[in-house]
């Protein structure tokens, strides 16, 4: 009998953090797109606009990315900003203008190509994964609710400072 319970356990336990892991892509992706629609609203729009290539995502090695399109008028040519960074390596999140999940030192991998101004792809390693959101103002709520949905999919992240 307690093998069978065992196993129950164990198959309950896998089956939650998918679960949860698309409950942060959910508020992930909403808030991405929430993003790109206010963007113009943005006290801080400065004529960088984004445009999401490819949503929030996370892969079978639960590495979490995605990628945007900016256009600038700072910058010739359009550039396409992807990152990822594998979810075990995140620590802290916070906001400093824009949401930050912080991680372990060069885990975080950005790649910037540009459509015109360079061939060469320009890949960097940090431990600072940009979510791209930052004109939506007062919302340390959501800052813990990201925090409370990494947390029940086994990714507790320390939020320590949120700043508009």
């Amino acid at each position: 009998m307690k093998p069978i319970v065992l196993f129950l356990l164990i198959f309950c336990m896998w089956s939650i953090n998918p679960a949860q892991e698309k409950k942060i892509l959910n508020i992930l992706n909403r808030e991405l797109k929430k993003e790109v629609k206010n963007q113009f609203k943005s006290r801080l729009f400065n004529g960088d606009t984004i445009s999401i290539v490819k949503e929030f995502s996370i892969d079978q090695e639960k590495k979490l990315s995605f990628e945007i399109m900016v256009k600038s008028p700072y910058v010739t040519g359009t550039q396409f900003i992807k990152q990822d960074v594998p979810l075990q390596k995140l620590k802290k999140l916070g906001k400093d203008i824009q949401i930050i999940l912080e991680a372990e030192e060069d885990s975080v991998i950005t790649t910037v190509a540009n459509s015109e101004a360079d061939e060469k792809v320009r890949i960097s390693k940090s431990n600072l994964f940009y979510l791209s959101m930052s004109s939506e103002q007062n919302n340390e709520k959501l800052g813990e609710e990201l925090q409370n949905a990494f947390k029940k999919a086994g990714y507790p992240l320390i939020k320590e400072y949120w700043a508009d």
